[in-house]
């Protein structure tokens, strides 16, 4: 029964740091440094790092917050074990309106961001109220599959302590955690795939829409390349999250304990 509840534990903490914890820290404050240096041309190079740093701490916490919840509801059930979608439930808000709004409200009131008119201020928090709900949609619908997966998927087929290998490697973990025969292969790839079109969404109506009415259509092909810059990364770093999120899975399972004969 320890060995259970320390894996819950850990799930419970998993979950609250890449979904609550970490976001507050990127959104809010690595962000404001991004606003902080974007016109400084002495720290130009530090504005890049910042700024794609910010993006790949997104995307990692996505993914790890799944990798924890997809364990605890395959191995637990969502009625036993509710705490961790309850976080990431939680954690959609956090992003948004604390973390994202948060710190775009600092960045307005100390000159960084350039707005004409001061409604704007309540149109960007409605945007913000909208992208929470959003990602709460996305996260909920998620987690209801991920429950009909589980309902299908044999406790015998899910690795624990008993398929632990004596020591673990990187590449036989990441080729048993990559088989189409892991049970956690298929709802890890449909997250990731249902996380790319949730960003590909979300940065149409949030960015390019916006960018289209201010700007008008591009009228040169330099001009499309900048407007569509924005859906570059969303492919690979959703491809790099599902094996991420693949291999914790397999990693997590190894902690719950031995099923006994």
């Amino acid at each position: 029964m320890q060995k259970h509840a320390r894996l819950r534990r850990v799930l419970t903490l998993t979950v609250l740091f890449s979904a609550v914890i970490v976001p507050l820290l990127n959104d809010g404050v690595l962000y404001t440094l991004v606003e902080y240096t974007a016109s400084d041309v002495a720290v130009l190079w530090l504005n890049y790092v910042l700024r794609y740093t910010v993006v790949l701490l997104r995307y990692l916490c996505v993914f790890v917050s799944f990798a924890a919840v997809i364990t605890g509801i395959y191995h637990y059930g969502y009625k036993t074990f509710k705490t961790p979608a309850v976080i990431l439930f939680a954690g959609s808000f956090v992003k948004y309106l604390i973390a994202q709004f948060g710190s775009w409200i600092y960045c307005y009131d100390n000159g960084l961001i350039n707005v004409e008119e001061v409604t704007d201020a309540a149109a960007m928090g409605f945007d913000y109220f909208f992208l929470s709900v959003f990602d709460l949609i996305k996260n909920a619908a998620l987690v209801i599959i991920c429950c009909r997966f589980a309902k299908k998927a044999r406790e015998s087929e899910l690795p624990d302590s008993a398929s632990k290998p004596e020591k673990i490697r990187f590449i036989p973990l990441l080729k048993t955690s990559l088989k189409g025969s892991n049970p956690f292969f298929r709802i890890c790839l449909f997250t990731a795939g249902v996380h790319a079109g949730y960003e590909i969404l979300a940065n149409f109506f949030s960015v390019t829409i916006y960018e289209l009415i201010t700007d008008g259509l591009p009228e040169e092909g330099i001009h499309y390349a900048a407007l569509l810059s924005g859906y570059a990364l969303i492919i690979p770093l959703c491809a790099a999250g599902f094996v991420v999120c693949a291999v914790l899975c397999t990693l997590f399972s190894y902690m719950k304990p031995k099923k006994r004969l």
